[in-house]
C-alpha cells in the first residue's frame, strides 16, 4: 500500500477528480451526439417506410385499374 503526504495526496485526488470530469463531459457529449444520430435515422426509417407503404398502394390501385379494364 501507498502512503503520500497530505499535500501530495490531495494534489494527485485533484489532479484526478479533473481529469474524471473532463472523461464525464466528453462521454455526455458524445451521447448526446448519438441520440440526435438515433433520432435522426429513425425520422428517415419512418419516411422510407411511408414511401414504400405509399408506392405499394399506388401499384395495387394499378392492378386494379388494369384488372378491371
Amino acid at each position: 500500500m501507498l502512503e503520500y503526504p497530505v499535500d501530495e495526496a490531495a494534489e494527485l485526488l485533484s489532479s484526478k477528480l479533473e481529469g474524471a470530469l473532463k472523461t464525464l463531459k466528453n462521454t455526455e457529449e458524445d451521447l448526446t451526439y448519438l441520440r440526435d444520430q438515433i433520432t435522426t435515422m429513425e425520422v428517415n426509417t419512418a419516411r422510407v417506410y411511408n414511401w414504400d407503404v405509399k408506392q405499394r398502394r399506388l401499384a395495387s390501385a394499378k392492378a386494379q385499374e388494369a384488372g378491371e379494364n
